[in-house]
């Protein structure tokens, strides 16, 4: 499938529903929103969504959690850890979120 096919399958309203995202023919797991500027959110049809999606909420929350149990809540520690977290998160999104990956 090329990138071009992506984008029309991505593009094609019947495949939002709700504001979710759900094609079984994009091979991608995470996919921008349907404003691109928001964001990224799953492709819940693909099998491996709830998976990612757990994955991303246990990367953001164990870190602070030791963190927290270990005293650095509201520090500079805390605080860079979390902005280290969400610049992982984003640019690993939109690395996924890529149709170029597929393009022949």
């Amino acid at each position: 499938m090329t990138g071009e096919e992506i984008e029309i399958l991505w593009k094609d309203r019947r495949n939002w529903k709700w504001g979710i995202y759900c094609c079984k023919a994009d091979p991608r797991v995470i996919v921008p929103k349907f404003k691109k500027w928001m964001g990224w959110t799953v492709n819940f049809a693909h099998p491996s969504a709830i998976p990612v999606t757990i994955a991303m909420l246990l990367a953001i929350a164990l870190p602070l959690y030791f963190l927290g149990a270990y005293g650095f809540a509201n520090t500079w520690v805390w605080w860079a850890t979390i902005a280290t977290i969400v610049c992982i998160i984003c640019f690993g999104c939109a690395y996924a979120s890529s149709t170029s990956r597929y393009s022949n």
